[in-house]
Formats: structure tokens, sequence, C-alpha cells
């Protein structure tokens, strides 16, 4: 009896099954390490925070609302990453007015780096404004 068979059809098969599962597995992998990088994200909030330069020594912080006016509480205002002032209730108890406005102190007569930063009530925090006035 003649050696003709063809076993070469029997190992592509299992070939192409093993490179199926490899890869399946490959993708459930990537997809978990994935998804769980966003499982730790806070909710972005939507607040209005001017700052203007009105004369060379001041500057006016203004808040002009939010999507949740009652869950911010407090404003922390950075010039320069060098100083710091604050508006609002830094205890929590009482939301921040709409409308309210402070006025600090410029650092230099050229720009200064504002940062204002949010506290909510569900002890998130948000930077709010990120310019130079």
């Amino acid at each position: 009896m003649p050696n003709n068979r063809n076993d070469t059809a029997v190992s592509e098969v299992a070939g192409s099954i093993l490179m199926v599962a490899v890869t399946v597995i490959l993708v459930a992998l990537i997809g978990v390490t994935a998804l769980s990088f966003f499982g730790n994200m806070q909710p972005t909030r939507i607040v209005g925070v001017t700052a203007v330069r009105f004369n060379e020594s001041n500057v006016t912080i203004t808040y002009y609302g939010s999507d949740k006016p009652d869950q911010l509480y407090w404003l922390n205002i950075s010039i320069n990453g060098a100083r710091s002032e604050s508006m609002g209730d830094v205890e929590g108890t009482t939301p921040l007015g709409v409308g309210n406005t402070t006025t600090v102190l410029a650092l230099t007569r050229g720009q200064d780096h504002i940062v204002v930063v949010g506290s909510f009530a569900d002890s998130n925090k948000q930077v709010l404004l990120d310019t130079f006035v």
C-alpha cells in the first residue's frame, strides 16, 4: 500500500483553531486592561468662571453658575502658583452664590497665571479655570 496520505490538512486546521483561540484571549486581556483605566473617573462638572484684569494690580474672579449650582461650595484661586485666595464656604455648608465676585491682588504687571479649583459637595475637586491674565 503506497503512503500517499495527505496529513498536512489536519495540522493546518489545528493551527488555524489555535491562532483564533490565542487572538480571542489577547483581545479579552487588552479589553479588561483598557476598561480598568476608566473605572475611577470622577464626574465632570460644567462651571462658568472668569478672571479679568481690570487694572495693573487687580484681577476679578467671577462665578457665573454651574450645571448643579447647589453642589459647588468653595473656589481656591491660585496666582502664579505662589499665593492662593478663596471664595465661598470652606466648611462646605453653604453653596456658592451665582454671581459671586472676588478681587485678588496681581503679582506681576504682566501676565499672571490664574488657576481656579472648585470643591464640590461630594468631596470632588475640579480645575475650573486655568488662564493667563
